[in-house]
Order: C-alpha cells, then sequence, then structure tokens
C-alpha cells in the first residue's frame, strides 16, 4: 500500500508541474518541450551592425532570440554555445516589405458570376453587412488568414530574408498587412506583428462588378471612401458597416499604395495630400523618369528589382520594332536605385517581380555596378524598411535588444561570389550551406605519392579547381571533393590511362 501510495503521489506531482509548464503555451506540442534558452556566441567576426558601421573581430551574443551584446569587448559566458567566425561576416537578415507570402489566392467572391456578368452586378455579391464594391476588401485581415508556408519560407531565408511582410494582392483596398518570420515555426510564433500596414491601389483585383472600369474610377473610389470613413466616424447609428469599420481602424499603420507607373504614383500622392496621408509607394522601376515630382511628394518607395532583359537584336527587322523607349528603359532601369538615392528619396527594395528570389542580390549587385553605393543598398535592404513599418527598435540591424535576426557569409555580401552560410530568425538558425567549417584551400603545394611518383608542384584555386605541375609546361587537371577535415581528389595524369584516387585529412 505504501507503495503504490507513493508513486500515486509522485505521478500527481508530475502532472501539475507539467500542467504549470505547458500553461504558458497557447498551442499543445506533441512531444518533448526543449526549454533551453538559445544561448549563442559568435565570436571573431566582422559584423556590419548597420549600414555605416563594421565591427572587426567582434562577438555577438544572443539568448532567447534577442541580441544580448554585440562588440569587441564581449565577455562570453562559459554556458553559451561558441561559434568560431574567424573570417566569416554577419549581416542584418532582409526585409521583405511587399509579398503574398502565406496568403490564400485571391477569388471572386461567393454567388459572383463572370466578366460577361459584370455590366449587369451593380453590387457586391459578398454576403453581410460589407461594402457594396467588391474591390473594397479593407476588411480582410492578413494575420487571421496567414499560413505558413514552408516551400517558401525556405526560398526566402535561402535569398537572405528574416522577416516578410504579407497581404493579400487584390483590390483597392486590399485589407490589412502582418508582419511575419519565415520560420519552420507554429503560425502562433511566426506571426511577428499582427497588423502591421494598409494597402491599397488602382486595380479592383478579382470584383466581378463594372465599377471601377478605369483609372479614373479607382481614384474616384478611393475618394469617396475617404469621405465615407470621416462621415461613419461621426457616429452613424442607422447601419453597420463592417468595411468602413475596418477602414477607420487601418488609418494609423503605415499605408503602402501599389501603382502601375511613374504616372499613377503621383496621382496616388495627391490623394494622399487631399486625405492627409504620406504613402510608401510600390513602384514599377521607372521613377526616374520623373523623379524631381516624385521627389517633391515626399513619399517613400519600394524599388522591384525584375529589371528588363536584354532585346534580340540580331535581326535588323526585329530591331526596327523596338520602341526606343523600351530601348531606353532597358539601359537606365539598373540605375533608378541610384539616381533616387542621389536624389534623396527614401527607398527600400522587394523580390516581387522577380522570377527567382535568388536574383534579388544579384539585381542589387547590378544596381551597385549602376552607382549605387554599397552603403545605400544594404540600408534599403535592411533599416529603411524596418523604419517604414515602424519596427526599427525591433528589426533591420545587429544592435543589442533587438530581434537575433541576421546572416552569416563568407564576405562582402555584395561580393559576386557570396555566399550565405546561415540565416538566424529569431535566434533561430538555418543552415544555407555546410562549407562554412571547410578551410580554404586555396594555395600552391608540393604534392608527393609516396613511394609512387613525385610531381612538382600542384595549385588549388579559391574555387578548389586543381591543377597538377609535371613540369613548367606540363600540367593536367584534378578533381577534388572537400569536407570538414578531409579531402579526396582523384586524376588522370598526361599520357596515362590509370586513375589515380587520393584520400587524406589536413588540419
Amino acid at each position: 500500500m505504501n507503495l503504490l501510495y507513493t508513486r500515486w503521489t509522485f505521478m500527481s506531482l508530475f502532472c501539475l508541474l507539467f500542467t504549470q509548464v505547458i500553461a504558458q503555451k497557447t498551442f499543445p506540442q506533441n512531444g518533448v518541450y526543449d526549454e533551453r534558452d538559445g544561448f549563442y556566441a559568435f565570436t571573431n567576426a566582422t559584423i556590419q551592425a548597420t549600414a555605416s558601421l563594421k565591427i572587426e573581430n567582434a562577438t555577438l551574443l544572443i539568448r532567447n532570440g534577442r541580441i544580448e551584446a554585440v562588440g569587441t569587448a564581449v565577455i562570453v559566458p562559459k554556458d553559451a554555445v561558441v561559434f568560431d567566425l574567424k573570417g566569416r561576416f554577419i549581416y542584418p537578415s532582409f526585409i521583405e516589405p511587399y509579398s503574398n507570402y502565406g496568403m490564400p489566392e485571391a477569388t471572386p467572391s461567393s454567388g459572383g458570376g463572370n466578366r460577361r456578368s459584370e455590366a449587369i452586378q451593380p453590387l457586391s455579391n459578398k454576403k453581410g453587412a460589407f461594402s457594396w464594391n467588391e474591390s473594397l476588401k479593407t476588411e480582410f485581415q492578413a494575420h487571421e488568414n496567414f499560413i505558413n508556408n514552408e516551400k517558401e519560407a525556405e526560398l526566402l531565408r535561402g535569398s537572405g530574408f528574416g522577416a516578410v511582410l504579407s497581404h493579400r494582392f487584390d483590390g483597392v483596398s486590399r485589407g490589412s498587412a502582418t508582419l511575419v518570420l519565415p520560420t519552420t515555426e507554429r503560425e502562433h510564433t511566426a506571426i511577428l506583428k499582427p497588423i502591421a500596414a494598409h494597402v491599397l491601389s488602382f486595380s479592383k483585383g478579382t470584383s466581378t462588378q463594372s465599377y471601377p472600369s478605369s483609372l479614373m474610377g479607382g481614384i474616384a473610389l478611393l475618394r469617396q471612401t475617404y469621405l465615407d470613413g470621416i462621415w461613419y466616424m461621426t457616429g452613424v447609428k442607422e447601419e453597420r458597416n463592417f468595411s468602413l469599420e475596418a477602414w477607420n481602424n487601418l488609418q494609423n499603420v503605415p499605408q503602402i499604395f501599389a501603382v502601375g507607373d511613374r504616372l499613377e504614383a503621383l496621382r496616388a500622392a495627391k490623394i494622399g495630400v487631399e486625405f492627409g496621408k504620406k504613402y510608401i509607394i510600390k513602384g514599377v522601376g521607372d521613377e526616374y523618369q520623373r523623379l524631381e515630382a516624385l521627389k517633391t511628394t515626399g513619399c517613400s518607395f519600394i524599388l522591384p528589382l525584375n529589371f528588363p532583359e536584354a532585346y534580340d537584336v540580331e535581326d535588323p527587322l526585329d530591331a526596327l520594332n523596338i520602341n526606343l523607349a523600351d530601348l531606353k528603359h532597358w539601359e537606365l532601369a539598373p540605375t533608378n536605385a541610384a539616381k533616387m538615392a542621389a536624389a534623396k528619396v527614401e527607398f527600400c527594395f522587394t523580390t516581387n517581380g522577380l522570377k527567382n528570389k535568388y536574383d534579388y542580390l544579384r539585381n542589387i549587385q547590378k544596381a551597385i555596378e549602376n552607382g549605387l553605393s554599397e552603403a545605400d543598398a544594404l540600408k534599403a535592404m535592411t533599416s529603411t524598411p524596418a523604419k517604414m513599418l515602424g519596427i526599427e527598435n525591433e528589426l533591420g540591424s545587429v544592435e543589442k535588444g533587438k530581434i537575433a535576426n541576421f546572416i552569416v557569409t563568407n564576405g562582402n555580401i555584395f561580393a559576386k561570389d557570396v555566399k550565405i552560410y546561415h540565416n538566424w530568425v529569431n535566434g533561430k538558425g538555418y543552415i544555407l550551406s555546410n562549407d562554412m567549417d571547410k578551410p580554404n584551400l586555396q594555395g600552391t603545394y608540393n604534392l608527393d605519392l609516396i613511394g609512387v611518383k613525385s610531381y612538382l608542384k600542384m595549385d588549388i584555386t579559391d574555387k578548389n579547381d586543381v591543377t597538377i605541375f609535371i613540369t613548367d609546361t606540363m600540367s593536367f587537371k584534378a578533381d577534388l571533393k572537400q569536407d570538414r577535415n578531409t579531402v579526396t581528389m582523384t586524376f588522370t595524369p598526361t599520357n596515362e590511362k590509370e586513375i589515380i584516387r587520393v584520400f587524406g585529412t589536413y588540419e
């Protein structure tokens, strides 16, 4: 009896403690809870803390997803997991300010007809106390519809992103945008800021109504909605309109306006002046064509990087059919960011429009080749989008107290051969390349196959291309495969048929 009683007492105590631990979570976890504090130290690194602050031979401490210390005089505690990053660089993770990551596909309202029925559909088909016009989707809450997409999150992390502003691309008023982390975690922890922005456009999206059917109609609808929102705030008692309530609730967050060209940007800015708004304009890359006028608006910009591809002008007839304006845009589009920076217009970058997110860095490098400074480029990728979204105290730099969002690279982030080894998101490390711990073998070596043959020398390039010299003028290539501390090399000497394969370790 005593033994049985003791066992039940222990089990009761265990259940009580278990309940206390999981009470801190809002979603049950199937498996063992990992309660470690995620305490890491990254030593001997070159840390680009901000666009203007580079710290050589520095240490970064993170705990529980936050940066605890950064600098050259940081003492590494004994209980920290240490990463020696000698020869490596740390940068803030990038911020994507314009994406539909994790959003459901936009579809016409249920009960709607098709495009042929637009002319006879004066009102919205959406059921409930919402707007009369389907293109006003202000009640759409991005954070309530966000579903983590691991495949897309992996692409974002691989491109260096640690935070994403996501919304659904649909409507004149697209509703709220939510700031999320591209992690492998549940939505409960991936959502960083539920309501981070309000997104607008002149396009009606999937609406099956005929109105608005033109740019003029989109402008009129927006102006009327601003006026209706002001009227509704006076305390209308006769009716409820959840679209207008959502509209009014979104007026104090950053306002992003997606436009189709530089002229639409000017029109959007004019609406902003009328109703006391300064928009963040999501442009299309042709801003340099009306730069002075756009500068006077005081708006900031989200710039795409989908530069036009070169035209095929090999056939003279095809060349004659290409518009000169299109050719000039192909030439000047990569200079857009540099011209914006020179004019002191605030801007950041987006992957929107790119066929491949991995072209993000490559095209920024192209913008740098066309006059953009590296400091301005890094700001546009990190601190500027954080400032635009009002999260500069949380993200955008590697500084004490901020969220531990950073990447580890093999060198300058804007170098053509740069490689991102790790992307740490909210203090969790994601390995993008296993090459980080591989020593650089570049150099000239003596190659002696003991008891078999000796060669004059062996050259290894920074890309592990191997050339073995028999004499000063006679050489052959070898294939080299490198692991963390081992080397495998295969080659067939000149004028010989026998394949030689060697294996060894190095220190």
